[in-house]
């Protein structure tokens, strides 16, 4: 190895010390010392590390970091933790990603350069996170082990993003290419979750014979590098290849033993990332860019701290525990680093440079502000009108009480699985018919004649399947209705016997739905979003069409009562159970011996 590299090697390592020292004498977060310490470093400032070693040790500290990440994440704990942080995750996400983008148009950033200020402004930090927390001893708060949750789905959003912009930098922008990049990453999460991950378990076992830490380490490192290896061979930047091969470690099932084994190297890896990264900085462009460094931080700090508290007020109902959240969501992390990283080349602005200065001025803010989350609650709690606090509480409920039907032993999960078990053999049976008729297809290319009519065999043999398959379509469609009554019951929280004020409301709420189903692509153009955001518009549309069936669904019954119009067509079996609610209403009186029952979700 050449002198001048052991010489950089020796300054990264002196100062990544010093700055770790220095943090911990004024305590605050190390990222914020190791970036300053890297700037000094750097070819702009002292220039004691030469510029090609600056990459080399940028590409090192991004495979280590996202190497150690991956190894924290678990799909299992993932799949294990239900879809109340998720769906607080994406909303986060959303909200973030919407103004964010909003705000760079409007300061004068481009298509593609708002892009990636968005989505280096959409991501918050975990692991800068959690240091905060355990220095202020807050880990032991009940919202962490959510909170948590949220930010390892954010990671896994931003391995999307990241594998969009890394195919971004070397194909353009086309929607060709954005497809091909969704394509990619879905491609590669599939084979590294499904192929290496049943690879690997084989080897592991093999390995854990010797119980040997050295053995679970030179495996692990082996697989991470191969992994970036694999990844930057496919065009990609190589930390999504690390990335990658630390959650396969995790998915092991001796992954706690792997995870023991590097532990001690934790503490080592990320000092190279952030200090590498500040060694890109460049003092004069961001003194240049303050004002517009100023305001993107201003408007992040703001958006992601309402965003998050909004999104986790409405899955816990605690004010307390939504603006603790909010504070702790305020660190920007290695993946806006990362995803600036790749902005190099692509567009004009130094998004390092912005991205560096929100890491470190966030960070710090975050460290302060969690201090003062009780105080600024009582001030939130004194000052919003009681009205807007109602409010909040409302839609608080109804959101839990609409993901509790979906979550295991929900009353929606109940009766999804209860109609698949009823129509599973109906759907194997007609599965079955269609691939007997496509493999039989070819061998039935000639004609069958009878009574003066000729007909090809195929033709025939589909009419003669699609006969057999009536009596299991209509179950089947028997079976969608009654989740679809059940979902419109769901949103809507409206049941069959809802008066007339209640079924105008649902009709307007439709209209509205509809109005932004029907608009949804204007909005999109006019602000400048990327077209994928058009499929939103799917999602008006169901809640607008569940709203009107509740409305169709409450007025026939309504008239059923009044014995003006029967309900033969909508009547049908519904499952019964504990939670459901069950009206008896009586005709009139010529028929007061017959009792009419309907059953409705409560």
């Amino acid at each position: 190895m050449p002198s001048a590299a052991i010489l950089d090697f020796g300054w990264v390592l002196l100062f990544a010390a010093l700055a770790v020292i220095i943090s911990a004498r004024l305590k605050v977060p190390q990222v914020a010392s190791l970036l300053i310490a890297g700037m000094l470093i750097g070819p702009n400032a002292l220039r004691l590390v030469d510029l090609p070693t600056i990459g080399t040790f940028a590409d090192i500290g991004a495979v280590l970091l996202l190497f150690m990440i991956g190894i924290q994440f678990s799909v299992a704990k993932l799949l294990a933790a239900g879809i109340r942080p998720v769906l607080a995750s994406f909303l986060i996400l959303l909200i973030t990603f919407i103004v964010m983008h909003e705000a760079a148009v409007l300061l004068g950033f481009d298509f593609i350069a708002a892009l990636y200020v968005a989505a280096i402004f959409s991501m918050t930090s975990t692991a800068i996170m959690m240091k905060i927390l355990e220095q202020k001893k807050l880990v032991e708060r009940q919202e962490v082990p959510m909170l948590v949750t949220i930010l390892i789905i954010e990671d896994v959003v931003a391995v999307f993003l990241l594998t969009f912009f890394s195919s971004l930098r070397t194909g353009g922008y086309a929607a060709g290419n954005v497809f091909g990049a969704i394509l990619l990453s879905l491609g590669i999460l599939a084979f590294s979750y499904v192929v290496l991950l049943q690879a690997t378990r084989r080897v592991s076992a093999a390995i854990m014979r010797y119980q040997s830490d050295d053995a679970l380490i030179l495996f692990s490192f082996t697989l991470g590098i191969g992994m970036s290896v694999l990844a930057s061979m496919l065009g990609l930047t190589p930390a999504i290849g690390a990335f990658l091969a630390g959650s396969i470690i995790a998915g092991l099932p001796n992954g706690r033993d792997f995870e023991r084994a590097v532990r001690p190297f934790s503490s080592l890896f990320p000092p190279f990332f952030f200090l590498s990264i500040g060694m890109l900085i460049d003092p004069a462009a961001l003194i240049a860019s303050a004002p517009l460094t100023a305001a993107l931080i201003g408007m992040f700090l703001v958006i992601v701290f309402l965003a998050t508290s909004f999104a986790f007020f409405l899955i816990s109902s605690s004010g307390r525990s939504a603006i603790f959240v909010g504070l702790a969501m305020l660190p920007l992390g290695e993946f806006s680093l990362l995803i600036a990283k790749e902005s190099i080349g692509v567009v004009q602005e130094d998004l390092v440079g912005i991205a560096s200065v929100g890491v470190l001025l966030t960070s710090i803010i975050c460290s302060f502000a969690l201090n003062r989350s009780d105080s600024l609650y009582l001030g939130m709690k004194r000052t919003l009108p009681p009205g807007f606090l109602d409010t909040m509480r409302d839609s608080s409920g109804y959101f839990r009480n609409v993901i509790s039907a979906f979550e295991p032993h929900g009353y929606f999960h109940k009766l999804f699985m209860h109609e698949l078990k009823k129509v599973e053999f109906d759907l194997l049976y007609m599965l079955g018919a269609a691939l007997f008729f496509w493999f039989g297809r070819p061998y039935l290319q000639f004609q069958l004649a009878a009574a003066g009519y000729a007909i090809r065999a195929d033709m025939a043999l589909l009419a003669f399947l699609v006969l057999l398959q009536l009596i299991p379509a209509y179950r089947l469609l028997l079976s969608l209705k009654r989740l679809f009554d059940a979902l419109s019951t769901i949103f809507s929280r409206t049941t069959p016997q809802a008066n007339k004020g209640v079924l105008i409301r649902n009709v307007l709420i439709s209209a509205l739905f509809l109005i932004l189903f029907a608009n949804t692509p204007l909005f999109v153009g006019m602000l400048l979003l990327p077209p994928a955001f058009n499929w939103l518009s799917l999602v008006f549309g169901a809640f607008s069409v569940f709203f009107l069936w509740s409305a169709i669904r409450a007025a026939s019954f309504w008239f059923f009562l009044s014995e003006r119009t029967p309900m033969n067509l909508l009547r049908s079996k519904v499952l019964t159970s504990k939670d459901d609610l069950i009206v008896v209403a009586e005709g009139s009186a010529k028929k007061a011996q017959k009792k009419r029952k309907a059953i409705f979700l409560r």
